[in-house]
């Protein structure tokens, strides 16, 4: 099944689209909501913690994050798009046009088992603690309305799941945020796989350019610049 606002597939158990938050048709109105990350002690210095539980239930950085959230608009998704062009297509010659199921659950899958992906990268060193840069990079996600679906403590930081949203120039990616605290700072590096698509015209590019900029651009201002 899926979702009738933005077209994306619900998985078997979701009530609630994972895209855009609409229920899911013949959901029970009231749904179980999964439990909300603890408040952290107001005094606790969420800049010097390494647990991102801590940073992320912190009032401050829960207020960073709600004053941002949805604050860049996402335009149109990739599914949206198609439904649009598929009458155009038709109207233009281009022949019986595929239905977007056939696309998505097959054609996509099949490429991807061939090997066929894009894939980007990234690395940016900020002068900042490892709460800051993190913070900064859950703001970024708000933002632009980008799912935290993970989010797991490594050694010297941790590892975020999230999904580069589908446009016109790009179906659906999967986004991994890496952050390792250095001495002189905290190191991200992030990637992008969109499996079984050879080109994504550059969005996963762009998507990249403009985390790095939101992190430069929420992250407390350190010392000297």
């Amino acid at each position: 099944m899926f979702c009738t606002q933005c077209g994306r597939k619900f998985g078997e158990t979701d009530r609630f689209c994972a895209q855009c938050g609409a229920p899911k048709a013949g959901a029970d109105a009231v749904s179980p909501q999964p439990p909300p990350v603890p408040e952290t002690d107001p005094s606790l210095d969420w800049r010097a913690s390494m647990v991102p539980r801590e940073i992320m239930g912190h009032p401050e950085v829960r207020a960073r994050i709600e004053a941002v959230t949805g604050a860049n608009p996402r335009g149109m998704s990739a599914e949206q798009f198609y439904e649009f062009a598929r009458p155009v297509m038709a109207i233009a010659g281009a022949g019986p046009v595929p239905p977007l199921k056939l696309i998505k659950d097959i054609s996509l899958p099949i490429s991807a088992k061939l090997g066929m992906k894009t894939s980007r990268d990234t690395s940016q060193g900020f002068r900042n603690t490892f709460g800051e840069t993190l913070a900064a990079v859950l703001c970024s996600l708000a933002s632009r309305s980008q799912p935290l679906e993970d989010i797991n403590e490594a050694t010297n930081g941790c590892i975020i799941r999230s999904k580069m949203l589908s446009s016109v120039w790009s179906w659906e990616g999967d986004l991994i945020i890496t952050l390792e605290a250095k001495d002189e700072g905290t190191l991200m590096s992030a990637a992008i796989t969109v499996p079984g698509q050879l080109s994504d015209m550059g969005q996963s590019k762009r998507v990249l350019k403009a985390l790095v900029e939101d992190v430069m651009k929420y992250r407390d201002t350190p010392a000297g610049g």
